[in-house]
């Protein structure tokens, strides 16, 4: 996908012109300057350990007033420019609604089949809209469906009525979901990012704490089955849904997430996509125009998946390479908590290696999942993420050795196995 380059075009002035047109001119260069420091390839990365960045190919000026880039599993910040300006979300508000109506459905208070009637207040609420009409009765699900794929603003409402029992009940509920996710720059007043006058937006949030309720909806909810549609139906054929995410279908492995847009907010969208096993978020906030925003979205994308990668060295369960022995002389081979993956520049794989801090004898009865110490993963010397060694059974259920066999323990160093190339 080609995009365009901005140029400054040279102004043919008059004689008595040529000392202002030299300003410009100097003017211009200094800015050419200043923007090519946010470039992302020279930028200064919000990374977990503190390496210098390789060299990468540059990317065009960026004419947005904050973006971020994540990985969306673990929340590392691969790139990052204002983002923690405060910006009015617009309607990526929804995207925390259609969590809190994810947190009732997962409660059991409420059904995606679950019948709304639509009161006067949604049927009269302005903007991007489905034309919903009072008295009319919907499935919850479609109407998460339109507020998530068309940002219909009467539908929002209407999930809000359904799921709080009005529009201020469930604004207390974001703004607590909010709180809870360690958003602290953000605040919500309205349920939909409706402005209460054209030029006056009263939610505000920041370009990282945007990321962070996009990865929970990513982990936590199955609400990319829609946000991947370019166009899909409403309540069977009442009307049809078109995608404001441009992103979808035309740019490769983007299944979401939302976008938004008021007269003060300009142009924002809070986009996801996935390539191969790494998923990546990034945020563009105040693009001046439509298009930008999702060029620049997509920009930010691609260098992302240039140049960095997304390494599983461990799986959830996964037997370790070292033993344990108990008390009791019999031995136990840890296993993985969880899922160890790391993302890291591509040309840093080959410095990645991960090493086994695991005692070699406990003493005291051990139980099911117990920690027995910790796998570390370093990238040039430096640690960037670790997973719990935990004990799959308990002391007195060590059937696999019952027969009085042990296998050989493997060769340690200083109570540590030596340290294990990735697979």
């Amino acid at each position: 996908m080609r995009w365009k380059r901005y140029v400054v075009e040279q102004v043919v002035m008059s004689d008595g012109g040529r000392r202002v047109f030299r300003v410009i001119v100097a003017a211009a260069a200094a800015l050419l300057l200043i923007a090519a420091a946010h470039d992302p390839a020279h930028a200064s990365l919000k990374r977990h350990h503190k390496h210098a960045v390789k060299k990468h190919k540059r990317i065009a000026l960026q004419p947005y007033k904050g973006a971020l880039l994540e990985d969306a599993d673990s929340g590392k910040i691969l790139y990052a420019q204002n983002d923690e300006m405060e910006w009015p979300p617009a309607s990526m508000a929804k995207m925390m609604l259609l969590l809190v109506a994810e947190d009732q459905i997962r409660a059991g208070r409420v059904h995606l089949s679950d019948p709304v009637r639509i009161s006067e207040r949604s049927a009269h609420t302005m903007g991007s809209r489905l034309g919903l009409v009072e008295g009319q009765v919907y499935p919850l699900g479609e109407l998460m469906k339109a507020a998530l794929i068309k940002s219909a603003n009467d539908a929002a409402v209407a999930i809000a009525e359904k799921i709080g029992g009005s529009v201020e009940a469930t604004v207390l509920m974001m703004n607590a979901r909010a709180r809870g996710l360690g958003m602290d720059h953000t605040e919500y007043h309205t349920v939909d990012g409706l402005p209460p006058r054209p030029a006056h937006d009263v939610d505000h949030t920041t370009a990282r704490d945007l990321a962070t309720v996009a990865r929970q909806l990513i982990l936590t909810t199955n609400l990319l089955q829609w946000s991947s549609l370019e166009q899909t139906e409403f309540d069977g054929g009442v009307c049809m849904l078109h995608n404001t995410n441009h992103l979808i279908g035309h740019f490769e492995g983007c299944d979401g997430l939302k976008t938004g847009f008021t007269f003060q907010a300009g142009f924002n969208v809070t986009a996801t996509a996935k390539r191969g096993n790494l998923r990546l978020v990034a945020v563009i906030l105040g693009a001046p125009s439509n298009q930008q925003r999702f060029a620049q979205a997509a920009k930010l994308l691609e260098w992302g998946f240039d140049h960095y990668t997304a390494v599983s060295l461990l799986k959830s369960g996964q037997t370790l390479p070292v033993q344990v022995q108990l008390q009791s002389g019999q031995f136990i081979q840890p296993v993985a908590a969880h899922d160890l993956k790391v993302v890291l520049p591509k040309n840093e794989v080959r410095s990645l290696k991960v090493s086994y801090q695991v005692p070699g004898s406990v003493t005291g009865p051990v139980v099911t999942g117990e920690k027995l110490g910790r796998v570390i993963a370093r990238d040039q010397g430096m640690e960037i993420s670790e997973v719990e060694a935990i004990s799959p059974v308990a002391a007195g259920a060590v059937a696999a050795y019952s027969d009085g066999w042990n296998p050989p323990r493997p060769t340690a160093y200083n109570g540590t196995a030596k340290v294990q190339e990735p697979q």
